[in-house]
């Protein structure tokens, strides 16, 4: 079967199992809001009632009649429709609300290389767990957030691997967010304790701001900043434009500008002081201007020079598109992707050597400044309850460099694709 098949399988399933999981939970939260009725919880009973309205099931029409009912008896401006309307007393008491939440997820993934003579193509996987408390003020219409929580990775990988990754990380976070009927804005913290790095702090900043905003509609700007004692550090500045009904298809585009800093690559190699294109060794160091002083393959008619120096810089628009359908308030289908293109004003430099260089054999220096497109789409099948959700999700990432010289050593691994499959569960209570 083709993918496009069992795309539409899996879709015709979900939208078959969607209707008798609608009237299931329908059904039981119709038969609570009749038993607090009977315990005479008028508040309860609404808010029931509202929760069981947005499923479609065989009473709809009557939970409309009753709600209808309380709201002319109780004078309160209700909707019917979706929109709860909870008496004062029950605002009230929701105003501040402590929350517990924890996240498990499984990773499966597939590297392929693309350039390299070896052909480099790797399995791995990745296990991750996070547990943390939120705790949610409300001051009119504006609420803040204080999240405190603490991840753990551990990485499945080979001994001898191209992942850049440690075998195991810790990172304890704490985040504030403060969100309005029209903007959101997050400041957090964390330390990254791995493996490979040690203790990494890092700070993170995003901003929402809607300039524009109806029943379905809304469109603004946002911003992105990311900084960590590593020098490594994201920006992004953009708009984005969204139309998300309560259910159905949603959609939501957006438009930046994106920095990035990385580390930057120094690679040295031993030759021959009579240029004999034959190496002794070769040492690659990942942090600037520096390498590994390691002296057992050095002779005494040999030299150190520099091979290839790049300063890992990306600047350029990243467009990011996701798309989705909402079956209900626990089902959906998401289509998330995006793509980059930067440009790296530093210049990569290296050294090649030729037979004849003014008469003589010896080395030339090169540059180039750096292209890359790079990308990612993921498919997601989400399911999420009052308490508890799970999803299933399958997605690709590439990374190409874009009219590579002959010559740059980047040319034997010009590219290359990471695909995934992530499993996880969400608890939240």
């Amino acid at each position: 079967m083709r993918r496009g098949g069992w795309f539409l399988l899996l879709g015709c399933i979900l939208f078959l199992t969607n209707g008798v999981f609608a009237h299931a939970v329908q059904d039981s939260l119709f038969e609570k809001a009749l038993d607090a009725e009977s315990a005479g919880d008028v508040v309860q009973t609404i808010a029931l009632l509202e929760q069981a309205n947005t499923y479609q099931g065989k009473y709809n029409a009557e939970i409309r009649e009753i709600l209808d009912s309380y709201y002319e008896a109780l004078q309160m401006k209700g909707s019917s429709a979706g929109d709860p309307a909870i008496p004062a007393a029950s605002e009230d008491s929701a105003k501040n609300r402590l929350n517990f939440l924890s996240r498990a997820e499984l990773v499966g993934i597939k590297y392929d290389e693309y350039g390299d003579s070896l052909g480099a193509n790797e399995y791995s996987g990745e296990a991750y767990l996070q547990v943390g408390a939120e705790y949610e003020i409300r001051s009119g219409a504006i609420s803040h957030f204080i999240l405190a929580s603490f991840s753990t990775d551990q990485f499945m990988r080979e001994d001898s691997t191209v992942f850049d990754t440690s075998r195991w990380a810790f990172t304890p976070s704490l985040e504030y967010t403060v969100q309005g009927e029209r903007f959101v804005a997050s400041l957090g913290g964390d330390v990254n304790i791995s493996e490979r790095d040690g203790a990494v702090f890092g700070v993170n900043l995003s901003a929402e701001k809607d300039f524009y905003a109806s029943e379905d509609y809304r469109a603004g700007v946002s911003a992105f900043g990311y900084l960590n004692d590593n020098i490594r550090a994201r920006a992004k500045l953009g708009g984005y434009w969204e139309y998300r009904p309560q259910y159905g298809f949603w959609t939501n585009l957006s438009l930046s500008g994106r920095f990035e800093r990385d580390t930057s690559v120094s690679a040295y190699f031993w030759h021959y002081t009579g240029f004999d294109d034959s190496w002794e060794s070769r040492e690659d160091d990942w942090s600037e201007d520096s390498f590994s002083e390691d002296t057992s393959a050095v002779t005494q008619d040999s030299v150190q020079e520099r091979y290839y120096l790049g300063r890992n810089v990306k600047i350029g628009p990243e467009l990011r598109m996701q798309l989705g359908y909402r079956f209900n308030k626990m089902f959906s289908m998401d289509l998330l992707g995006y793509l980059f293109w930067s440009y790296n004003p530093f210049e990569d430099e290296w050294m090649t050597f030729v037979d004849e260089v003014e008469g003589q054999a010896g080395w030339v220096t090169s540059t180039w400044n750096r292209e890359i497109l790079q990308g990612s789409a993921r498919l997601r099948v989400n399911w999420r309850g009052e308490h508890f959700g799970t999803y299933l999700s399958v997605g690709t990432y590439f990374r190409r460099y874009l009219d590579l010289p002959s010559g740059h050593p980047e040319i034997y691994a010009y590219s290359y694709i990471l695909g995934e499959i992530r499993l996880g569960a969400t608890f939240r209570f």
